[in-house]
């Protein structure tokens, strides 16, 4: 292949970033399968190794390789892409693990789909031939990433066969509208997620997978807890938006129900028991609720959903002293109806109350005014432009 120009450039067309924690075993073999490749197929490239805090002679084999080390002392997998990343100039960028388990003849394959196919970002995918997957640990291949792939495809609509490759390659201003901020292993994860959420146009192609050399830095379960955990973080509509939305509305139900009477047993209207799940629900859909607001209005001012048109129609209409007025009009009104209730209560010389379920529904105005309250100061300053 001779279309790519190997002529040295300030900017190089190709960056292939490898982070590296005591790779000693690996790394002069993956560097120099890397050279030929590249040279090859007349890339004009550069490679940059990024080490993480080695105590081995994984810097020292590849400075002896004449290639450019960086180090980021913040231990982490993401941690170290992220530095090796900062200091990369190619236009486009790979990324590829230094222990030997990829082939990197497939990165003309990748610059075919970035250059060519006009791509912005290609992942390569470990399951797209089923054959070529045995060398992953059982737990890996068959729970682990089929899991996590099947999660975040369902969370965020995508179809991703492969979420946790770490062979991958994308335009370098494509990586500036999504840089991941996750220091550990579900930096891959991230990466997946938001180049969904800021709309490049994805592809995989299929790779192989060969036996690692030395030995394994993951961590299976603590990995997939935090990639997990990291995906709900990401999902708030369905992590918070609609859990949030069926309590708040049973809870909202109920109390009609009890106020006025829909539905009695043997004669009898439901009171107590009823309005106490009332209240639950109602105060805890609201916090859920509140709580996905805060998380989508994180999420809108840091980059992504730009162009959520809830969010900005919400704000068109949401401001501080709106929020104060209708917080302080809940809270009014769940107060005024206690005050009335304590003082039906004292002059009846504290007999049972005719009607309990006045008391649940203005708790529930009571708690819920006083959340829009201080939660109306909180959304505000977080929507505060810069």
């Amino acid at each position: 292949m001779n279309q790519f120009n190997s002529i040295p450039s300030p900017q190089p067309l190709l960056s292939v970033v490898m982070p590296c924690y005591n790779e000693e075993e690996a790394i002069g073999i993956c560097i120099k399968k890397l050279q030929k490749v590249l040279n090859e197929n007349n890339i004009d490239s550069e490679i940059i190794i990024c080490d993480n805090g080695s105590t081995d002679r994984s810097v020292s084999i590849a400075q002896n390789l004449g290639i450019q080390v960086v180090h980021q002392p913040k231990r982490g997998y993401g941690n170290a892409y992220v530095k090796g990343f900062s200091c990369a100039k190619g236009k486009y960028l790979i990324m590829a693990d230094a222990d030997g388990t990829y082939d990197f003849n497939e990165i003309p394959n990748f610059l075919k789909k970035l250059i060519d196919e006009k791509y912005d970002f290609v992942t390569g995918s470990r399951y797209l031939h089923s054959s070529k997957v045995k060398s992953m640990p059982f737990l890996h291949q068959y729970i682990g990433n089929p899991l996590l792939t099947f999660i975040l495809n369902f969370l965020f609509g995508v179809n991703y066969s492969d979420v946790y490759s770490g062979f991958r390659g994308f335009r370098h201003d494509a990586y500036k509208h999504i840089i991941p901020i996750s220091p550990g292993m579900e930096f891959n994860l991230e990466l997946a997620i938001n180049a969904k959420l800021a709309g490049l146009k994805i592809a995989e192609i299929p790779i192989v997978l060969h036996e690692r050399i030395g030995r394994s830095k993951l961590r299976t379960f603590n990995d997939g807890w935090r990639s997990l955990r990291m995906m709900l973080l990401y999902c708030p509509n369905k992590l918070f938006i609609t859990p949030g939305i069926f309590l708040l509305v049973g809870g909202i139900l109920i109390h009609i129900v009890t106020l006025f009477g829909f539905i009695k047993y043997e004669g009898r209207a439901l009171s107590n028991v009823t309005g106490i799940f009332a209240v639950i629900f109602s105060v805890i859909g609201f916090e859920i609720l509140n709580f996905g607001l805060q998380v989508k209005t994180y999420s809108w001012s840091r980059r992504f959903e730009k162009k959520n048109i809830f969010l900005l129609r919400f704000y068109k209409v949401f401001t501080l002293e709106r929020g104060l007025i209708i917080g302080s009009g809940m809270l009014s009104a769940g107060f005024i109806i206690l005050l009335d209730i304590i003082i039906q209560w004292l002059h009846s010389d504290l007999m049972p109350l005719p009607h309990p379920e006045w008391v649940a529904f203005a708790s529930t105005l009571t708690i819920i005014g006083s959340l829009t309250i201080f939660s109306s100061f909180f959304i505000s300053a977080m929507s505060m432009k810069k």
